[in-house]
């Protein structure tokens, strides 16, 4: 598979753990919580591998070459594990000692996690400069291809 990264975007989000001594009593003396937070980098991507003869475009007359690809999407979010920061319990006065979670919370907490990375990557600002970025590198990849046969011939990035 040809995938061209045209950008990398880094994000942190954090969310806070509760637990209560007294589960239906919400007062901070019975409250531990405790901040979990993933650094995460985003891959936006144009994929390569659709690219046709169609998508190819000759003009003879004015020696120009048109390549028309998709918009740049975020491909996959990579959350480093040594960058996963778990803060210390900040324990209330009736509430001690370590919050206990689950293996199902640890999922839980992870999946919200990532969803929320994804969200805060996969903006309109972002997916922008990553189509500008497309524009200029997919050029960058195929313009020496292209000036290696004719040396007169301008190579142009369009969307389709």
């Amino acid at each position: 598979m040809r995938k061209l990264i045209v950008s990398t975007q880094q994000g942190t989000v954090t969310t806070e753990l509760t637990d209560r001594l007294i589960k239906q009593l919400d007062f901070d003396f019975l409250k531990k919580t405790q901040s979990v937070s993933y650094t995460g980098t985003g891959y936006f991507v144009v994929d390569l591998d659709n690219l046709t003869a169609a998508n190819v475009i000759e003009n003879k007359e004015k020696k120009t070459i048109t390549i028309l690809i998709e918009h740049a999407y975020l491909q996959s979010i990579e959350i480093d594990p040594n960058n996963i920061i778990i803060d210390e319990v900040k324990e209330g006065l009736l509430a001690r000692g370590d919050i206990e979670l689950t293996v199902r919370d640890y999922n839980v907490i992870a999946k919200e996690l990532c969803t929320r990375l994804e969200e805060k990557f996969n903006t309109a600002a972002n997916g922008q400069k990553a189509d500008d970025l497309a524009l200029k590198m997919v050029k960058e990849v195929y313009e020496p291809i292209v000036k290696a046969i004719d040396r007169r011939y301008d190579v142009s990035v369009q969307f389709k």
